[in-house]
């Protein structure tokens, strides 16, 4: 990086010396051709006066190792006066080649701009001067780009080396702090005490990245102690029946409902599992690919029209209040899922009465959904723990489940971005979502 830094900074000087230079030689250019007319105009002046001889010879006299030329020359070309040897045929500027200068910097003439001027009387008189000026411009300005190129490399492949090694240290004591925090030999968060605005964007990312680690890591702990905890009770009380069942071999009819009930039982535990993989699955973030735009007023008008007759069955009621047309971008499938476990958790813990409010409506705050009821509701101790696995308060020991149709409803809302809460509205609960 810091080559291609050096070399891009050389291109660049290059360019802007290029400039630079055709702008001078074009001015030097220019002030070359003023003065061979000034000194034209005042030979002819001279002519005039009948004076022109002399003056030629004068200005030779005064510079005879210059870059100036004149010449003198009658109507059949012959020299009359001058340093020149010349034929001229047409009147104006023209540029020949020039060899045997003297003077100095007489080497760096190769040719000469002339001006020729007809006289009266077939006479010619020709004024020029030699480009040596531009030659020793030029080598002085090629010494001085070379210089000034091996300076501006030297300087932006030191200035490269010293910032490339203050990044790569940076980026070493980040991703050292980093590791020593997954190996626990360190506390997080990371924090820079000064940096620039790039590196602690690059900290918090770090910070995310292994908040998440941490979070998945303790998930796993988790889980692997509620599975230890929660499921240890079925799994005796499968065994137990299948004791009963060995016993009750003389009696085929007792046998075969223990083996029903066996059954059951393995049925439930199968499906603690099948909740606890679409869990793993969902806060794995293995379906965020398949976020698409969808209609969030038809989702929850559906789902409430399907679990109306349910809710009727169980002696519930369901009423839907629904702004139309609000779209979010999401999985379909996933959000059904949450709106499914909510309503049914309300149609499962509340008595025979309860009235439940499937609602979504567009507020300051963006679009908010609800789910509320009418029932006993949570109480306010247990409601930051509800959202865990295998959590259920002891009103809903006696009914069948496993207590992880919330923790899959906070699985898909994280997933999705959707912060959830649980409101008190005395009576019952509302469980409010917010769709940023």
């Amino acid at each position: 990086m810091a080559v291609l830094q050096a070399m891009l900074f050389a291109c660049v000087v290059a360019g802007l010396f290029g400039l630079v230079w055709r702008e001078i030689h074009t001015y030097v250019d220019d002030q070359l051709r003023t003065a061979v007319q000034v000194e034209t105009a005042s030979l002819r002046e001279a002519a005039r006066d009948g004076m022109l001889e002399p003056q030629i010879r004068q200005r030779l006299s005064v510079k005879q190792e210059g870059a100036d030329y004149y010449l003198l020359s009658d109507a059949h070309g012959e020299r009359v006066a001058g340093n020149l040897s010349f034929l001229p045929t047409v009147a104006g500027w023209q540029r020949v080649p020039i060899h045997d200068t003297i003077g100095i910097h007489a080497h760096h003439a190769t040719d000469v701009d002339l001006l020729v001027t007809p006289l009266d009387g077939g006479h010619w008189l020709t004024v020029g001067r030699d480009n040596r000026d531009i030659g020793e411009l030029d080598e002085n300005l090629s010494r001085y780009f070379f210089v000034s190129v091996g300076t501006a490399m030297l300087f932006a492949l030191l200035s490269g080396g010293i910032a490339g090694h203050v990044f790569v240290k940076s980026v070493d004591s980040l991703s050292a702090r980093a590791e020593r925090i997954v190996t626990g030999e360190e506390f997080g968060p990371l924090r820079l005490k000064r940096g620039s605005e790039e590196f602690v964007q690059l900290a918090g990312r770090l910070n995310r990245m292994l908040e998440r680690m941490h979070t998945l890591m303790e998930n796993m702990r988790q889980v692997s102690n509620d599975i230890a905890h929660d499921l240890r009770t079925p799994l005796t009380r499968l065994r137990q029946r299948l004791e009963s069942a060995y016993d009750e071999h003389h009696e085929p009819d007792r046998q075969r409902l223990t083996i029903e009930r066996c059954i059951a039982e393995v049925d439930q535990v199968l499906a603690t599992f099948g909740a606890l993989l679409r869990i793993s699955r969902i806060q794995a973030r293995e379906r965020q690919a398949g976020f698409t735009p969808m209609d969030l007023s038809d989702l929850f008008v559906s789902i409430a029209e399907v679990y109306r007759p349910v809710a009727e069955d169980a002696g519930r009621s369901v009423d839907a209040n629904v702004q139309p047309g609000l779209a979010f971008k999401g999985d379909r499938a996933l959000l059904t899922q949450m709106l499914a476990n909510l309503i049914e958790n309300a149609i499962h813990h509340t008595p025979a009465g309860t009235r439940i409010t499937v609602s979504l409506m567009h507020t300051m705050q963006g679009i908010v959904g609800c789910i509320e009821d009418t029932g006993p509701g949570i109480p306010a101790v247990a409601r930051t723990r509800v959202f865990h696995r295998f959590v259920r308060l002891d009103s809903s020991r006696t009914s069948p489940g496993s207590g992880l149709g919330l923790a899959l409803v906070a699985a898909i809302a994280d997933l999705h971005r959707i912060p959830l809460n649980l409101l008190d509205r005395q009576p019952g609960l509302a469980v409010e979502m917010r769709f940023t």
